[in-house]
């Protein structure tokens, strides 16, 4: 009955100190590099199933991976980051898109990347000299997008749990776009011809995944399409330019999203509250029609979408489908 009687004051005492160590609260820059990478993986997905489910239909393609990778480096406190995240490698996994190459290939979230092809290092392994510092992921993702390109498998060297294995991914081409998270409380979102930013300050006040994906539709339109060297190379009318650029992109919006499975009355619930909130902001005229408009311009197409038949439950896009043509 004694050690009974031990083994439950010992149980007692094991969950009250428990219970204690849940009360602690986190360090709040722990905190804040947790929902970073919450975030990222968020935006990371969307986009991904956004170039995935409209790949048929791209002629600007290539392959996506579906990870989000972190280095060391980026953060100001490194102590806080290797307590916030397991890091194999300097530079290693943050997180995975569900179902993406990278977990169909068994890898996991702090799983490190070491080198190609089981001998060269990528990167330099030693620690920043001042301050917190991206130039070195920033490197390693030009590599992998540059090896990505040559349409082979890419091999490299990973350190696992269960220790070191070599790799060799071979991810489909999809539709071409990378994203990632400005940190900024602004909302606000852009394209640059390749990649696709959205701010935490646009991702907080989104309502849903859906709204999410209205955004991250719009803008990978413009990369789609190829608005940015149209833009650049336009000597007079810039204006008149810049606005029919963002009419496509909102009327193409809503096939990447139904392609992709998000509803695409997101998009019209997204631009009515938003319009009404703020009236002008971040898309706004004299480069961008008005709320009403636009919620107009995206009804119509989404009526012409409505008309079309579906192969596996996709549509071709007509501004993909012209876009295809310019070859």
């Amino acid at each position: 009955m004694k050690l009974i009687a031990a083994v439950l004051a010992a149980m007692a005492f094991t969950g009250a100190l428990v219970a204690t160590q849940k009360e602690v609260p986190k360090d709040p820059v722990i905190v804040a590099y947790q929902d970073l990478i919450a975030k990222d993986l968020r935006l990371a997905t969307i986009g991904y199933l956004l170039a995935k489910g409209s790949a048929d239909f791209c002629r600007n393609k290539w392959r996506n991976l579906g990870w989000v990778l972190h280095d060391e480096r980026q953060y100001p406190d490194l102590g806080l980051a290797r307590r916030a995240f397991t890091f194999r490698q300097p530079i290693s996994i943050a997180a995975l898109v569900a179902d993406g190459p990278a977990e169909q290939a068994g890898l996991a979230a702090g799983d490190g990347l070491f080198g190609a092809d089981g001998s060269v290092v990528w990167y330099d392994l030693r620690p920043a000299k001042s301050g917190p510092s991206s130039e070195r992921i920033d490197g390693l993702r030009e590599e992998f997008v540059t090896r990505l390109s040559e349409g082979r498998p890419i091999a490299f060297q990973i350190d696992t749990a269960n220790g070191r294995r070599d790799v060799a991914l071979d991810p489909p081409t999809i539709c071409a776009s990378d994203f990632w998270v400005d940190v900024r409380p602004k909302r606000d979102a852009g394209a640059d011809g390749v990649r696709v930013r959205v701010t935490s300050g646009l991702m907080e006040y989104v309502s849903d995944d859906d709204e999410l994906a209205a955004v991250v539709a719009h803008e990978m339109a413009h990369n789609l399409l190829d608005h940015r060297p149209l833009i650049e190379v336009t000597k007079s009318g810039k204006t008149k330019v810049i606005k029919a650029t963002e009419a496509e992109a909102d009327r193409l919006s809503v096939w990447l999203m139904a392609n992709a499975g998000y509803d695409p009355e997101a998009a019209i619930t997204f631009w009515e509250r938003y319009g009404k909130a703020t009236g002008l902001g971040i898309f706004s005229a004299p480069t961008h029609y008005r709320w009403q408009s636009r919620v107009a311009m995206l009804r119509a197409e989404m009526d012409q979408m409505a008309l079309l038949p579906t192969v596996e439950g996709r549509r071709d896009p007509p501004l993909l489908a012209a876009h295809r043509a310019k070859q």
